[in-house]
């Protein structure tokens, strides 16, 4: 497919790296009018001063997106599905309009030599060839007027700049007084910038291509130099015939078209169920990935407006922005400042709720803010005021990637990197939508100092690893700030080992065994320790239901303690039916206190099916006669996790299995959940209960699943993959029956009806009984029993055969 986009800012190259990501087969088309390949205009500012575009404000492309400079559209002919310029012919399969948006001037300034707009390449270079002994003469207050402001002060030739303000205000008219006069006060301190509020153009004398003389209400100036930043409109003119339009061109929530194969996104697009113009980078991307989402086919995402951060940097201060698509009128506003920082920070709610932040030199987190106006979340004043000096990391950097400065700055002292291209390996800040491009290249530059020659320096893996230590270490720590119920104690860990007689070596060992099992780099093996000590304060309630207690019994072996009795002894079971010295009366009432007074904070580990028949009747626990079902819809409702362990208890088991008299399911199915974590297996290997528990403990999360929600560290290999007796299997060598030469040598028992062809699960490279042996090590075929409908598909000593094959 081929996709032909027509613009060349931000939006368009977003479009076309993102288009290469999901699909490296596409055939990806830019058409520019510009000269110059794709740049950044946040920072045109410093073409006025450089003439190094590529280095400095170009933006990252794929090498594999077909780049045409100089290409004009100006027409689209819809039926034959093609573009024209006026040299040239594109052919699209898609097409996607990105052509932003121009500038506007307050009287047509075309021929006119000493006045110009802000908006491109060629507009820095009409402003350097500027006459410098004119008086510069700027109207408007955004964002990019500020940042050219701030650039033309710093040049030595300018002598005198003029600000021209129609309102009272700089950069937005929301803003305080004292952050009104923070800005002015950065910029007229030195002297060569004045600025006049409440002031406008009112005539123009215009003598050969020229302005001569320019008033306004309040001044008067001789052959200025003029600069016009006082808006933008949609660049629509080429399309207005072709497609329907009003401020932009209209689209659906999908970004498209009244053409189905025409899309448009950015500035120049208007979205018609609400009359939304984007102005935020933050705006632009999203309707690209809403357009693209519908290009591919994948999953459809519909436009909706998020919050969005603009910041800018000039000078004495650092303005961040976060605004929420909720902003309205009507607002109250809290402004805490501090004139020794010289920070300001100016929060505005609408009915208790942020909508809005506006910060000057400000040191609080955005991420936070972000979080609360997402959250909608009502606003504690005093809570705002505390946390104002809560940021560590520095300024806002990058706000598609999160990343702060000092983010950057500890890369670079890490791992030693000296470019932007160099750091693509371990943040994308910078490469997203671009926009922060070039403030990313200043961190990386001035925090060369920083680097320690004599370091060995750090992969993106190792600083990756390292911030997810931490990350462990602090959750454990959280943990061991609480409590736990029962009465052990990390203290008393070593002395439990020692009444085991179990060697700190061996557990040790079945530490870098579980980490490797878990998939976790051997750095990990400390982490794990500590979140393994940290087991008991986790408190577990599990149930037994409609099942034989083959779980519970794997690791409660009567001699040879293996670590697992030790780690299940040590966590804290509150609940077993099988293991606790309480019962009858007294241990309902454990379980009902840990429902009660522990919500959101218990694991429930659920062993055994469910009998649905009868309304559940065929299983009754306990002195009131409580049928399983209902308990286990009890202790599930305000479980922090429910982990379902063995085979019954994924899908019913053998207690499920044909006829099924008793209607017996799964804990999914029984509690129609599909949050349920499985942990299949007749029984479950000890090992793997424990892995999963300590991923909950370490990670606050769970580690990623198949599509049985079976952790794809202990569930992801097949068996038949990692078996000794492959290389059997491969060689033609099986067993015949039981009991003969085959048999003796170890050869494959596939032809007697072993399984591990169909079953995933980690029992070759786990084991059990402290890794000394599996079933098919011991000489009997796998049955499959961690696969969905084992007992009736797989439980036999027969070749399997598909049915739905047949």
């Amino acid at each position: 497919m081929r996709v032909v986009i027509v613009g060349g800012g931000i939006a368009a190259v977003y479009l076309a790296n993102t288009l290469k990501k999901k699909d490296s087969s596409l055939e990806v088309m830019i058409l520019s009018d510009e000269k110059f390949p794709p740049y950044d205009r946040i920072h045109l500012c410093r073409l006025v001063d450089d003439d190094n575009l590529n280095d400095e404000i170009a933006l990252y492309l794929d090498p594999t997106v077909n780049l045409e400079l100089n290409q004009k559209i100006d027409r689209v002919d819809k039926k034959a599905k093609r573009v024209f310029s006026s040299t040239s012919m594109f052919s699209y399969d898609k097409l996607i309009i990105a052509t932003g948006s121009l500038p506007i001037s307050l009287f047509n300034i075309d021929n006119i030599t000493n006045a110009a707009v802000f908006r491109s390449a060629d507009d820095c270079q009409i402003i350097k060839q500027a006459d410098s002994t004119s008086n510069f003469v700027m109207i408007g207050s955004g964002p990019i007027s500020l940042e050219l402001l701030e650039t033309l002060n710093s040049v030595e030739n300018v002598k005198k700049i003029t600000l021209i303000v129609r309102g009272e205000h700089l950069y937005d008219k929301n803003l305080s007084s004292d952050s009104i006069k923070t800005i002015e006060k950065c910029y007229t301190s030195g002297g060569k910038i004045e600025i006049s509020y409440n002031d406008e153009i009112v005539d123009t004398t215009i003598e050969n291509e020229k302005i001569t003389l320019l008033k306004t209400k309040k001044l008067s100036f001789k052959n200025p130099f003029l600069l016009f930043g006082t808006g933008i409109k949609p660049n629509i003119e080429s399309f207005k015939d072709t497609f329907k339009c009003n401020k932009g061109i209209l689209t659906n929530d999908y970004m498209q078209t009244d053409d189905e194969s025409v899309y448009a996104v950015g500035e120049c697009a208007e979205v018609q169920s609400n009359n939304f113009v984007a102005g935020h980078v933050k705006d632009c991307t999203l309707q690209a990935d809403c357009a693209i989402s519908h290009i591919l086919g994948s999953k459809l995402q519909e436009f909706k407006r998020e919050v969005s951060i603009d910041m800018l940097k000039v000078g004495e201060f650092d303005l961040v922005d976060v605004n929420s698509p909720n902003f309205a009128q009507g607002f109250e506003k809290i402004v805490i400042a501090s004139k020794k920082d010289n920070r300001i920070d100016e929060y505005f709610l609408n009915n208790d709720k942020l909508t809005r932040f506006i910060g000057i030199n400000s040191n609080v987190d955005v991420g936070y803010i972000q979080k609360l106006m997402e959250t909608q979340e009502e606003v504690d004043i005093n809570y705002l005021y505390q946390n104002r000096l809560i940021g560590e990391r520095g300024r806002l950097v990058c706000s598609c990637e999160h990343t702060y400065q000092q983010d950057i700055v500890d890369i670079v002292a890490q791992s030693g990197v000296s470019s932007f291209s160099e750091l693509s390996g371990f943040s994308q800040a910078g490469r997203v939508c671009g926009r922060c491009k070039v403030m990313v290249q200043d961190i990386i530059k001035d925090s060369q100092g920083l680097i320690d020659k004599s370091i060995v320096r750090k992969t993106p893996d190792d600083i990756k690893r390292e911030k997810e230590i931490e990350t462990v270490r602090r959750r454990i720590e959280k943990f061991n700030s609480i409590n736990p119920r029962n009465e052990l104690s990390v203290e008393n860990l070593d002395a439990a080992m020692d009444s085991l007689d179990i060697a700190k070596s061996e557990v040790n060992s079945w530490i870098s065994m579980v980490t490797a099992n878990m998939q976790l780099h051997p750095s990990f093996e400390q982490v794990v320790e500590g979140a393994l000590c940290n087991l008991n304060k986790v408190p577990i309630i599990w149930l037994e239901l409609a099942d034989c207690s083959g779980n519970s019994e794997a690791f409660i072996k009567s001699t040879n303690p293996a670590i697992e009795d030790l780690i299940f002894d040590y966590i804290s079971l509150d609940y077993h039916e099988l293991l606790m010295s309480a019962s009858g009366d007294r241990s309902e009432t454990i379980l009902e206190d840990i429902i009660n007074t522990q919500k959101g904070e218990y694991i429930l580990i659920v062993e055994g099916a469910i009998p649905m028949a009868m309304d559940g009747k065929f299983l009754r626990i306990g002195p009131k006669g409580e049928t399983g079902i209902a308990l286990l819809q009890k202790c599930a409702k305000d479980a922090a996790l429910v982990i379902a362990v063995g085979s019954c208890a994924l899908d019913g088991g053998i207690v499920a299995a044909e006829p099924n008299p008793t209607g017996a399911v799964g804990v999914s199915e029984a509690l129609n959940r599909d949050d349920i974590i499985n942990l299949p297996g007749c029984p479950t290997n000890p090992t793997n209960i424990v892995g999963t528990l300590l991923s909950y403990v370490m990670f606050e999360e769970l580690p990623a699943l198949d599509k049985f929600n079976r952790p794809l560290w202990a569930y992801e290999g097949r068996v038949h993959d990692n078996c000794e007796r492959r290389g059997h299997y491969e060689l033609g060598e099986f067993v015949q029956e039981w009991g003969d030469d085959g048999a003796k040598k170890g050869y494959c028992l596939f032809e007697m009806g072993c399984k591990g062809p169909y079953a995933n699960v980690n029992c070759p490279t786990m084991k059990f009984n402290g890794g000394t042996s599996w079933p098919v090590q011991a000489g009997h075929g796998c049955m499959g029993c961690t696969e969905l409908g084992f007992v009736d598909k797989f439980a036999n000593e027969r070749k399997y055969e598909d049915e739905e094959k047949k």
